[in-house]
């Protein structure tokens, strides 16, 4: 073989290794950008199972997140796992989800430990109607609801209006609740105490006279309500929404807000700030605050809406309608509970569960 013809074949076998390695050059950016859009069409929420999962599905995930293109993907599961996840995950450039559903005691835990993206309206528009006495910095409420009195109107003809009424004889032996609501049932007997939620040493006087009057735990909130049917129980603490869940499945039961006060529980949203897709997930926050998505946790689950421009009519707004004149509502102090909570966790299971 002379040089001409080396010189030819090594110009053949270089022209083809020069368009293969410019094909993958052209191609490289079309698989980075399809990538890309995957990742920016995705957005993963952890959240809870069962019915609070479903209603997302059929009230934020499918009807408005679908119809722009975003497919959600929940990762389900309880909320203290949740929790860690996104402290573990804190030194990750990215983590595993870009929307933790979050109560709001836990959600001031995750801001105060720097972990939780800022929210403002530019982000979220949708935050210009939240309720002013639910809004935080990097938090968005998606849904509340008073801590109330409960009870059988069949066996109670007078219902309750105090905490403090629940320690009436006439009571003994059938006033309970959800033990896993014990912290709020202590800043509700605390207000009745001595007007203020943070109390602790009030709480801790009044439970044990309420427990020497025949209290009964229960293991979880659903365990909570069959009770009032069978006769178990007469008086009780629920929040409002499970009083209308369990009205609508055929509980006798109904709800009186306390003189003193009702402490409210929040449960709302929050973007880690090392959510994979952070626009996405303010889409996400942004859906869930739309009023159709507002008005159909209200009907199905009973939860009030957190803004101001999704109102309620029919059974819904009879049911979930507040007393006029408006009862005192109660945002729990979260520094204040957050630090405190370990402690009265100890206690209540010493001097409640055990005593």
């Amino acid at each position: 073989m002379n040089d001409s013809t080396r010189f030819r074949q090594f110009r053949s076998r270089l022209s083809r290794r020069q368009i293969l390695v410019g094909a993958a050059a052209l191609a490289a950016p079309a698989i980075i950008g399809s990538e890309a859009r995957a990742q920016a069409s995705k957005v993963v929420v952890g959240t809870w199972g069962g019915d609070y999962a479903r209603l997302l599905r059929e009230n934020i995930d499918v009807p408005i997140l679908q119809k722009q293109g975003i497919e959600v993907v929940q990762d389900v599961g309880d909320v203290a796992p949740r929790v860690a996840k996104v402290q573990a995950q804190r030194r990750l450039p990215r983590g595993s989800v870009d929307v933790v559903c979050l109560e709001a005691v836990n959600a001031y835990l995750l801001s105060a430990q720097g972990l939780l993206e800022p929210l403002d309206e530019k982000k979220v528009p949708n935050l210009a109607h939240l309720d002013p006495k639910l809004r935080a910095s990097d938090y968005a409420a998606h849904i509340y609801s008073p801590q109330i009195l409960i009870y059988n109107p069949e066996r109670v003809p007078e219902p309750p209006t105090t905490f403090g009424d629940l320690l009436d004889p006439k009571y003994k032996g059938k006033v309970g609740f959800p033990d896993v609501n014990y912290f709020y049932v202590l800043l509700s007997a605390a207000l009745y105490g001595s007007g203020n939620p943070n109390d602790m040493a009030k709480a801790k006087e009044l439970l044990p006279k309420l427990n020497a009057n025949g209290l009964k735990l229960y293991p979880t909130t659903d365990s909570a309500g069959p009770p009032y049917k069978s006769g178990e129980l007469d008086v009780g603490v629920m929040w409002m929404a499970r009083v209308v869940m369990w009205q609508n499945a055929g509980i006798p039961v109904k709800g009186s807000f306390q003189k003193e006060g009702s402490i409210l529980y929040v449960s709302g949203m929050g973007v880690p700030k090392n959510a994979p897709n952070k626009e996405g997930a303010y889409k996400y926050i942004n859906a869930m605050l739309e009023p159709s998505a507002q008005q159909g946790f209200a009907a199905q689950m009973g939860y009030l809406p957190t803004v101001d421009n999704a109102p309620l009519s029919g059974k819904v707004a009879e049911q979930l309608a507040l007393p006029n004149p408006a009862p005192k509502l109660i945002v729990p102090d979260y520094a204040f509970t957050t630090k405190v909570q370990p402690e009265m966790a100890d206690w209540w299971k010493k001097n409640i569960q055990h005593g």
